[in-house]
């Protein structure tokens, strides 16, 4: 997926939400699962968007080990 992030282009990859944890989340990414520690603000945020749709798809971006929600798609 393309997006940009912090005003620079970015390609991301995506995952499904497996499970959340206290601190991190599981995902189902295509080379298997992975697990990213979170802070407090976005673990709510996936939360609630897992609550509007369990099949929703998250960018990733494993270099960094982040979850990305303020892109803007390309």
């Amino acid at each position: 997926m393309d997006l940009y992030v912090d005003g620079k282009y970015k390609v991301v990859d995506v995952g499904y939400v497996k499970e959340i944890k206290d601190t991190s989340v599981v995902f189902i990414v295509k080379d298997g699962d992975i697990e990213m520690d979170v802070d407090d603000v976005t673990l709510d945020a996936i939360q609630t968007i897992v609550e509007a749709d369990e099949e929703a798809l998250i960018p990733l971006d494993f270099e960094t080990k982040t979850v990305i929600l303020d892109g803007e798609p390309v």
